[in-house]
């Protein structure tokens, strides 16, 4: 097409063996943390697409480049003996979320004590007590009549099931440049299509948790409250039965936020990532200064988001502060001006 159009595709498979796995798994009578050892095999695969157009429509030179990738890693080779869901295993897909499968928030006590009156083997006993209206519903997936993680194994996970995936996919980027008659603009978009992401701390349950690692932003307002709730006796409150949130424990013992798929984050988003605008003085004015170029800019960074993941947190840095997620500085929105003189 008059080299106008540029495209390049590339496809990857690599398989790697005996690397450094997670520690295997000892007997506590060790005394000491197990040693990671070479112990692993894994197979990566993945894509890579990237198209560039560019163009002159009179004096308006143009381009429009765009990128879309997705890799993916699987263990193919471990020693996980008992089948230990929580490490490695023959077979898993790197980045896998095990959890519940949530039927919903009790409206009532009425609506709780049917539930618990379905599971006739010992109820949802195995994640907590004292189960009340507002409290989390979870769902029998083995039809044992009862709510637990089994013994934690792949033969024995309970009602524990994958419900998602940590690993970024569809990775993409959007790149666009003109200019015109010392006039240049760019307008850079990038994002990830796909990715889950299962909340574990403060910042996303609230005061869920205990008086030591609590949090109280605008969102976590959106809690179960009826009618004997202390908020709303005091009149401070109104009831709240279809709250996104569960009722409030300072010391729930962690009941209602286990992983489950009720609270699974789609963590994907489209980002604008950068903006700028220039221009550049014409050399005939500039060339008697003894200049070659002045350009003149606006730029702007991270100024727009777009995603369905709560509003605490921020899409390019959750999930890498570990267990006490979101407690990471958020990436800012930037304006600036800048000049740029080459002599």
């Amino acid at each position: 097409m008059n080299n106008h159009l540029d495209v390049t595709a590339e496809y990857f498979k690599r398989k790697t063996f005996n690397m450094v796995g997670p520690a295997p798994e000892l007997p506590v009578i060790l005394g000491t943390d197990v040693p990671v050892l070479n112990n692993t095999d894994m197979e990566s695969k993945g894509w890579e697409l990237t198209a560039t157009w560019r163009n002159r429509a009179g004096n308006l030179n143009y381009s429009i480049r765009g990128v879309l990738s997705d890799a993916t890693q699987t263990v193919t080779k471990y020693p996980n003996v008992n089948g230990n869901i929580s490490n490695y295993y023959d077979g898993r897909k790197v980045g896998e979320i095990w959890g519940y499968t949530t039927i919903g928030i009790a409206k009532s006590q009425a609506d709780m004590n049917a539930h618990l009156a379905s599971l006739p083997n010992g109820g949802q006993n195995a994640l907590g007590g004292n189960w009340q209206g507002g409290d989390i519903m979870y769902k029998d997936i083995n039809g044992d009549g009862k709510i637990d993680g089994g013994a934690g194994l792949l033969s024995n996970s309970g009602d524990r099931t994958i419900i998602g995936n940590s690993t970024p996919r569809y990775m993409y980027g959007l790149d666009l440049n003109a200019d015109w008659q010392g006039i240049d603009v760019r307008i850079f978009f990038q994002g990830v299509a796909k990715r889950d992401w299962a909340p574990n701390g403060p910042y996303f349950w609230g005061a869920n948790q205990n008086m030591w690692q609590s949090a109280g932003f605008e969102e976590h307002m959106d809690f179960y409250r009826d009618a004997n709730s202390p908020m709303v006796k005091a009149g401070l409150m109104t009831e709240n039965l279809n709250a996104y949130y569960p009722r409030v424990y300072f010391d729930g013992g962690g009941k209602n936020t286990n992983t489950q798929t009720r609270y699974l984050q789609n963590a994907s988003y489209l980002r604008l990532k950068n903006v700028q605008v220039g221009y550049s003085l014409p050399f005939n004015l500039i060339s008697k200064l003894g200049i070659s170029k002045t350009r003149i800019y606006l730029s702007g960074e991270n100024l727009l988001t777009l995603t369905k993941l709560s509003k605490v947190f921020d899409p390019e840095t959750v999930g890498l502060s570990g267990w006490n997620d979101g407690k990471t500085y958020p990436l800012s929105k930037v304006i600036s001006v800048g000049l740029s003189v080459t002599f």
